[in-house]
């Protein structure tokens, strides 16, 4: 059995991780106009579905009275139901896909990480970065 070794000059791997915090700054940065963006296409997604519906598009499986929902004093007089509606798959519009969230704590954590490594790599005189300090940082990458 062959193994491989790989030498990566440490000026690359500095390149390579300044570039994968600048991407994560950017994500962190976009997520609220990412997730507006979303909601939005969720509205526009769910008003396609309701005029398949009122089209007749869609067959009545059941119904059922949610009772809790008439406890509250502003339900008063009305009521509330679930109802499940079958649609043939090929006359939905596609799903709009949710962003992925970044959490503080992750952004704050990775951030320190990256840049730690970033500092200490910018300190060595080596050329090229031991394989333990590599697979310690390919994560970020």
């Amino acid at each position: 059995m062959s193994t491989v070794k790989v030498k990566v000059k440490v000026s690359t791997l500095i390149s390579h991780l300044e570039k994968a915090l600048a991407e994560r700054e950017a994500r962190y940065k976009n997520q609220e106009k990412e997730q507006a963006k979303y909601e939005k296409a969720v509205e526009a997604y769910n008003l396609a579905v309701l005029k398949l519906i009122k089209a007749g598009k869609g067959e009545v499986e059941e119904a059922s009275r949610n009772h809790y929902y008439e406890r509250h004093a502003k339900n008063k007089g009305k009521a509330s139901f679930s109802v499940t509606i079958l649609l043939p798959v090929g006359s939905l519009p596609d799903e709009p896909e949710r962003p992925e969230t970044y959490n503080d704590y992750e952004w704050k954590r990775e951030r320190e990480e990256i840049t730690q490594a970033i500092r200490v790599l910018k300190l060595t005189e080596e050329q090229f970065v031991s394989a333990s300090t590599y697979a310690s940082v390919a994560k970020y990458l």
